[in-house]
C-alpha cells in the first residue's frame, strides 16, 4: 500500500471512513461529482462487510477452540 494508508484493520477502517466522510463534504472543491465517489463508496461497504465477517469468524474459532480444549481436558478426567 501507499506510504499514507495505514496498515492494520483499525487503522485502515479508520483512514478510509476518514477519506471517504472528508471527499464526500468537500466534492467541488477536491473538483468531483458525487459519482466520482461511487466506487471507493462501493469498495468502503465491501470492506466492511469483510471486516465484520473475519472478525466474527475470529471469534468463532477461538469459541470453537476453547471448547475443543475443554474437551480434551475433560477427556483425561473420565
Amino acid at each position: 500500500m501507499a506510504d499514507y494508508i495505514p496498515g492494520g484493520d483499525a487503522a485502515f477502517n479508520a483512514w478510509l471512513d476518514n477519506f471517504v466522510t472528508y471527499a464526500s463534504a468537500n466534492l467541488a472543491n477536491l473538483g468531483l461529482v458525487a459519482g466520482d465517489l461511487t466506487p471507493i463508496t462501493t469498495a468502503q461497504t465491501a470492506w466492511a462487510t469483510a471486516l465484520s465477517a473475519h472478525v466474527t469468524a475470529q471469534q468463532a474459532a477461538k469459541s470453537a477452540t476453547q471448547q475443543k480444549n475443554t474437551a480434551h481436558v475433560a477427556a483425561f478426567l473420565w
